[in-house]
């Protein structure tokens, strides 16, 4: 019995009496020992993953919201064909509603989301009528229980794209309906220069996107718009680690026409079913193509993130914030898109952030700024002494790996071209 005691205390013992023994050499011992640790994983987790061969889509199978789903989902309705209703609206109705306009600004959505509809209506879409662009929303077939309300919505608002080829539910919205928006789009001859598709928790600011990144890349002769660029995506490139793909973040992007037309192309010939903004860069590779890219800066799209913000009911930033990161508050002018709104509280506090001539110069607290959660602050200085990557943007995460420079412009994984500065051509229209 003694003896168990005695190697019990063993540990303790010792553990006690290494500081009395000599502190100085037990402190440094054990600094080394940490700052050795940090450094292997550190190398962990730079080690280059396998990556995929040129032009070779690697295999990602069925992904919905990162994570493979192995059973199709069961249809529980007959996909009738949606009845006949406006596609525009009478002349009392929002001014830039028809098809004369050179950019579709669609939000994909699910049929019985009417009232995210009604807030977007009401808000940025309302907020920026005057910006040369037409408000759509896509939605699969609502079936036998959201049809006619639907219809009566359409029939009011003439907003409706309606694919009422496709099953309303999770695998179809996030594997495949983009691109049959596109054919969609492509087969009736809707044709716009730019067609954006964005999340309905996103918040646009649609005058800031046109006077940024439409207007000087569109001319107008003899009353109509035509598009300066070809081929070329807008948006933020987007790595998954897990799946060796580079794509347009999901969130919001915009092609061009000949895109759109592209990956409609693209699509009949090799059918991709994957994960729907991965889906671009899959048939990117199967069909040996290269795009454009202009890259949107972690200042113009992000993640709303509240815990950011400086604490005194708005969605401007602390002034310690990190403006490039993914998820950040408001901070300076150049906000374009705002994603993760999915409460109407957040979604009204940044609306709150902008007028009809776009985002709004932020207005000094009338009170002193919060101090920021501890595990915000532990986060700060991890990052400020390089041990941490949380607040890199997604831009930075992209490997060195996937680059080259061939023929003076940088290429993301063979397929994403961003001219000579890796900015997308932004360089051109300074």
């Amino acid at each position: 019995m003694s003896l168990s005691r005695a190697c019990r205390s063993l540990p303790l013992l010792i553990w006690s009496s290494l500081p009395l023994y000599n502190p100085a050499r037990f402190i440094r011992f054990f600094v080394v020992c940490l700052v050795a640790n940090l450094f292997l994983i550190a190398l962990l987790l730079r080690r280059q993953p396998a990556h995929h061969a040129p032009f070779e889509a690697p295999n990602s199978g069925l992904i919905v919201h990162g994570k493979v789903v192995t059973e199709a989902p069961t249809r529980l309705y007959p996909l009738d064909p949606f009845p006949e209703s406006p596609m525009q609206l009478p002349a009392s109705g929002f001014e830039h509603n028809n098809q004369s306009n050179p950019w579709l600004a669609a939000v994909i959505c699910a049929a019985d989301d009417f009232d995210k509809r009604m807030m977007i209506r009401s808000s940025w879409m309302r907020l920026f009528r005057d910006v040369p662009f037409d408000g759509r929303f896509v939605v699969s077939s609502p079936g036998p229980r959201w049809t006619e309300m639907v219809s009566i919505e359409n029939r009011t608002f003439g907003d409706m794209i309606v694919l009422d080829h496709l099953h309303e539910d999770d695998v179809t919205a996030n594997t495949i309906k983009t691109l049959e928006f596109y054919k969609w789009l492509v087969h009736h001859g809707k044709k716009y220069e730019f067609v954006s598709k964005m999340d309905t928790d996103l918040w646009l600011n649609a005058r800031g996107f046109w006077d940024k990144f439409l207007a000087p890349r569109i001319s107008k002769e003899a009353g109509h718009y035509k598009a300066t660029i070809s081929r070329t995506v807008i948006g933020e490139l987007y790595y998954s680690r897990s799946w060796d793909l580079v794509f347009p973040h999901g969130a919001m992007y915009t092609v061009t026409w000949d895109m759109a037309e592209l990956l409609v192309s693209l699509q009949s010939k090799f059918f991709v079913v994957t994960g729907e903004d991965m889906a671009v860069a899959t048939l990117m590779l199967k069909g040996k193509e290269t795009a454009n890219f202009i890259n949107l800066k972690g200042s113009e799209k992000f993640d709303y993130f509240d815990e950011d913000s400086r604490g005194d009911g708005t969605a401007w930033a602390r002034k310690t914030t990190h403006p490039s990161s993914t998820r950040h508050a408001l901070s300076g002018n150049d906000a374009i898109a705002v994603h993760e709104l999915k409460e109407k509280r957040l979604w009204f506090k940044v609306a709150d952030c902008f007028d009809e001539h776009g985002i709004k110069e932020a207005t000094p607290s009338p009170e002193p700024e919060m101090t920021p959660s501890r595990s915000l602050r532990w986060s700060d200085f991890l990052y400020s002494m390089g041990l941490s990557g949380r607040f890199k943007s997604r831009f930075d995460r992209i490997p060195d790996f996937l680059w080259s420079f061939e023929d003076g412009s940088w290429i993301c994984d063979g397929i994403w071209n961003l001219g000579r500065t890796k900015t997308g051509f932004r360089e051109e229209q300074q």
